[in-house]
């Protein structure tokens, strides 16, 4: 299984227009990509007018088929023609799963979630839900350190944050050494409190106080579920 990371920053004030398109064209066009779709999300902090949309392929042969081969359908050719001018830059990383299992509760190398699954939540029953995103980069090299101390401390400590993992990726092709965490949550506040509740976790100050020496750089983005139910698979309500 391989996951496909793009990002779509749109002009100021075309966010929703973006999505306007999306309706447009309807969904039965691409439902190669659509049946691998994880879910698009907007972003409510770091990037402005950022979409965020995830894809779990078999292979990079299965991204191949199903992605590459819809540039070529005539019948998308408005819709490409609507939507490319709203948007200010285009970008895609591949990623793999984490080798810890404990990382990988729903994509992992040998299966992952897929839209006909069960969604994770149902954003009509959770009003505030969101997804963070948290990208992690190391120095050159340091990527094996990373998942050994994290294995040895950090995990124990996740506890508060198990049950809402989404995954843990890293980086095949793109910016090198990069890992990007998952999670979803009720609120802004449920956020706060489970970080929170892993901070101050012994395991969690050890692993940090190991892993500080290896950290170039670590961002995160915090993002809401795309408005249109279709867009969105791991949280559509059935």
């Amino acid at each position: 299984m391989i996951l496909e990371h793009r990002a779509y920053t749109m002009k100021p004030g075309l966010l929703e227009r973006f999505y306007e398109t999306q309706l447009e064209r309807g969904f039965d066009t691409v439902q190669p990509v659509i049946e691998r779709l994880i879910g698009y999300f907007s972003t409510i902090s770091g990037p402005a007018d950022q979409v965020v949309h995830l894809y779990a392929f078999d292979s990079l042969d299965d991204w191949q088929t199903r992605l590459h081969g819809l540039y070529g359908l005539p019948e998308l050719e408005p819709y490409f023609l609507k939507v490319r001018p709203l948007m200010l830059s285009q970008e895609n990383h591949i990623l793999l799963p984490a080798p810890l299992p404990a990382l990988t509760p729903h994509f992992s190398a040998d299966s992952s979630w897929i839209p006909s699954d069960p969604p994770l939540a149902d954003p009509t029953t959770v009003r505030n839900l969101l997804i963070e995103e948290q990208i992690v980069s190391l120095a050159p090299g340091m990527l094996g350190k990373y998942w050994e101390l994290l294995e040895r401390h950090g995990i124990s400590a996740l506890t508060p944050l198990e049950t809402n993992m989404i995954g843990s990726f890293f980086m095949m092709a793109g910016p090198l050494h990069q890992v990007y965490h998952y999670w979803f949550f009720d609120s802004f506040d449920d956020r706060t409190r489970r970080h929170n509740a892993v901070r101050v976790n012994p395991e969690w100050i050890r692993f940090q106080e190991g892993i500080r020496p290896y950290i170039a750089k670590q961002e995160s983005k915090v993002m809401v579920p795309a408005p249109v139910a279709e867009m969105v698979p791991l949280f559509r309500g059935e």
